[in-house]
């Protein structure tokens, strides 16, 4: 069946298409008697303005790009859900996109998103400058930095204290006794997890406890399927497949490295709830009980967390107030209201059963 056209509707209610175009975009008075017309064709050919189109003629498109590094990561799905519950209540519309962390995947979404006219962009950057995100600016596109800072850009954004998250964690196993405490971050390139790793030295250095650089180890912050052994496999994830950022070693590979130091941590901080899935593999894959064996606590709280066994202990953010709060920055911009203040969250250790006293 062929697309309903702008000139499909003019002719079955007798009129130009302009006059259809004013209609729906009320960019000028049209007698009722004629709106009314214009209104029952489009009714009844079932008519679906584009939004694109209409974006031409109203300045505006009701619709927002997100762009994220994974939906299925627990953190971004609260996050995404916060933005579109806010976006919803404007009347806006949201665009998802994942980029796995991948720069060139994040550059060819903003080129998508800028050719869709969207009105404003909400961005987990992948930390690498990008002259496109750049030019987005330039352009006056309203944009919100959304957990992350990235190079090269100065705009408004949310955040939770991360740095006081690593603090928090690692303090808390230093005043179980723990001394050699391992560190699974993520990559460079993503503000949070230099900050955490930031906030864990610092509790160190208040201890009198020299940084040990053999215990933090770099891993892929996503979690795959196809990074552990087949026996580990439980999940209904689909196939990732991945970049050359993402050939970074595995949680569940650079914890096994921890473990065969000499001297192995006593217990592991992860710096996001993604690792902490291949941390937890390698740990089961060892024979190793937690906390018996080794504590570990992780950064960021979700429904699972509580179910494994031991419950975890962990960093919780307010993820979904994180989307809302973001999403609701982003509207004032698009508003024309003056850019506002970083926004940071505070974040709370929540201890439950995955970490001990040592003597």
């Amino acid at each position: 069946m062929a697309r309903v056209s702008i000139k499909d509707v003019a002719q079955r209610a007798g009129v130009s298409t302009a006059t259809v175009s004013h209609v729906i975009n009320q960019t000028r008075f049209v007698r009722d008697q004629t709106r009314q017309r214009v209104v029952e064709a489009i009714e009844e050919l079932n008519y679906q303005p584009s939004a694109i189109a209409r974006g031409l003629a109203t300045n505006a498109t009701q619709t927002i790009g997100l762009i994220i590094s994974d939906i299925t990561n627990p953190f971004f799905t609260a996050v995404a859900r916060g933005v579109e519950d806010e976006l919803n209540r404007h009347g806006y519309h949201t665009i998802f996109c994942n980029t796995d962390e991948d720069p060139n995947r994040e550059d060819e979404y903003l080129r998508l998103l800028f050719a869709h006219q969207i009105d404003g962009l909400l961005i987990a950057p992948t930390g690498v400058q990008s002259d496109r995100l750049t030019r987005m600016a330039e352009a006056d596109i309203p944009i919100v930095l959304l957990d992350r800072t990235t190079p090269g850009l100065d705009a408004p954004l949310v955040q939770v204290d991360n740095e006081a998250g690593g603090y928090y964690a690692t303090k808390y196993l230093l005043e179980l006794g723990h001394r050699r405490i391992g560190v699974l971050r993520g990559l460079e390139t993503i503000s949070t997890q230099v900050v955490r790793v930031e906030g864990y030295k610092r509790a160190l250095r208040e201890a009198g406890i020299p940084v040990d650089d053999q215990l933090i180890v770099r891993a892929d912050p996503q979690y795959h399927v196809n990074q552990v052994p087949p026996r580990a496999l439980h999940s209904n994830r689909p196939p990732v497949k991945l970049t050359n950022l993402q050939m970074t070693p595995s949680a569940f590979e650079v914890l096994n490295q921890l473990l065969d130091l000499p001297e192995r941590p006593t217990a592991i901080f992860v710096t996001n709830n993604q690792m902490t899935l291949g941390a937890l593999h390698a740990l089961k894959e060892r024979g190793l009980k937690c906390p018996q064996d080794i504590s570990l606590i992780s950064f960021d709280d979700h429904d699972w967390a509580s179910l494994f066994s031991p419950p975890l202990t962990v960093i919780s953010q307010p993820t979904y107030h994180l989307g809302k709060t973001a999403a609701g920055m982003l509207m004032r911009l698009i508003k024309g209201e003056p850019a506002p203040a970083p926004t940071t969250l505070p974040v709370e250790l929540v201890i439950r059963e995955s970490c001990r006293k040592i003597s």
